[in-house]
């Protein structure tokens, strides 16, 4: 059996009883960060040895977790932060678990995804999620052409080292008078969220020097 299982994006004290119940009885546990989830596990009291998953070993770890799980062993596959497989290793592994018939569970939990959607106050009937925003100046001005016509609400990863140029690309590429929000350290104590048109976010940004 493998979990996945979602950790808070912030706040500790948002890590359900269920995760607690399936880290402890897990056999092997993995997390792309391990550093991260040594934080959560002492929050919870937890003593337990956690490998490593990133992108970069994600295939060999994969036919390893695979094999634990063919041995009869619990395999739990954690998230530094919110849910597993977004934006983060763990689909690969999915889908060997799919075409082998391997069962699996997802253990749910936090989402920065739709937290920033709620806190956004933009609709949520309908939306769409990007991912981290390309980096790469080219990709980043195709990227930005083809949100011009999406009428959806559009989530995405910035990093706020990069959030300054991003928002300038965006006033650049869309409608200055677009409404958009940025949020920030969501669930934590200084968790902000600026809402408004694009224009008005990057005067904001730059005057008061918030992120």
């Amino acid at each position: 059996m493998i979990n996945f299982i979602s950790t808070p994006i912030g706040n500790l004290n948002d890590i359900s009883l269920r995760a607690i119940d399936v880290i402890r009885s897990s056999d092997y546990l993995y997390a792309e960060d391990t550093r991260n989830i040594k934080k959560i596990l002492d929050f919870i009291d937890i003593q337990k040895k956690c490998r490593s998953f990133h992108e970069h070993n994600e295939d060999k770890v994969s036919n390893e977790i695979i094999k634990h799980t063919n041995n009869k062993k619990i395999v739990s596959v954690v998230s530094d932060a919110g849910t597993p497989a977004i934006s983060d290793p763990g689909y690969k592994l999915i889908r060997m678990c799919v075409d082998q018939n391997i069962k699996y569970t997802l253990i749910p939990g936090s989402s920065s995804v739709v937290s920033a959607l709620i806190m956004s106050g933009l609709p949520t009937d309908k939306f769409s999620f990007f991912g981290f925003i390309p980096r790469k100046l080219n990709e980043q001005e195709k990227f930005l052409q083809n949100l011009k016509n999406e009428n959806k609400t559009s989530i995405f990863f910035e990093s706020s080292k990069r959030i300054k140029k991003t928002l300038s690309n965006l006033e650049k590429y869309l409608d200055p008078s677009r409404r958009i929000s940025v949020c920030k350290e969501m669930t934590k104590l200084h968790e902000n969220t600026i809402r408004g048109d694009i224009s008005n976010i990057l005067s904001i940004i730059n005057e008061e020097n918030i992120l």
